[in-house]
């Protein structure tokens, strides 16, 4: 049930890397002697990677996720990283300079959007950050997508909250039955006064019992209601002479 009743997920991923350009990062003075041009794929440094870092620190901030859409408290997840939240780069997160977008939202429209959102923020400020030191635009780093995952069905959470439910349950179960076991074991004494009491009154019924009936007479004389037989078999008859008749 409550896998059921969980909020649906659904996660969109992306991994980029930084390139340099084929002209590498100098631009040459003299147009007669152009910069020999290089394979961007083999132009990796550790520039590269401290350029992914400054962007990975200024897109991760408060104002910058409200600029992608991110609310508090809406339920959407955006991560940004070098890749060390993608088991997939794990391996190569300290080769090259990567950037991981990983997006959550309870709607597949919005993770798509956000993380389309935070593309486009991750270029713009590489260029406005480059342009902001004066870097030449041929000498421009540029961003490219490795590998683009569409939003897609997540059940880890429902699953979660399933499991955690059902570990609860079984906890209060088991409670539950130490409590009962435990009140079987040692079960409640009532008080001393209470005891007591109950002891006492069979003794005063027994008592009350073998009361003899000629107790119910004061100074002779019958109470009203009580039955004359009885009143005649308590008076005391010699031997050998006949009770007298009370109707005569």
């Amino acid at each position: 049930m409550a896998f059921l009743l969980g909020p649906s997920r659904y996660k969109a991923e992306s991994s980029l890397i930084l390139t340099a350009p084929p002209s590498g990062g100098t631009l040459s003075m003299d147009p007669t002697k152009p910069v020999g041009l290089t394979n961007p794929l083999l132009q990796y440094n550790d520039g590269l990677r401290t350029v992914a870092g400054i962007l990975i620190v200024a897109i991760n901030s408060k104002e910058e996720m409200g600029k992608l859409g991110v609310r508090e408290n809406d339920g959407t997840e955006v991560v940004i990283d070098d890749g060390r939240s993608n088991s997939d780069l794990l391996g190569v997160v300290t080769l090259g300079p990567f950037l991981h977008v990983k997006v959550e939202s309870g709607e597949p429209g919005t993770a798509q959007r956000i993380l389309e959102r935070a593309h486009q923020r991750l270029r713009e400020e590489l260029i406005a950050y480059q342009t902001k030191l004066g870097a030449p635009k041929t000498t421009f780093i540029a961003i490219n997508t490795v590998a683009l995952l569409p939003p897609e069905y997540d059940g880890a959470r429902r699953t979660q909250l399933a499991v955690g439910v059902l570990v609860a349950t079984l906890f209060l179960g088991l409670a539950g039955a130490y409590g009962v076991v435990v009140r079987g074991l040692f079960p409640r004494r009532p008080p001393a006064g209470t005891a007591k009491a109950d002891d006492d009154a069979p003794e005063e019924a027994e008592a009350a019992a073998e009361t003899p009936a000629k107790e119910h007479t004061a100074n002779g004389q019958v109470p009203a209601g009580t039955p004359l037989n009885s009143v005649a078999d308590d008076e005391d008859v010699p031997d050998g002479q006949a009770a007298p008749n009370p109707h005569r």
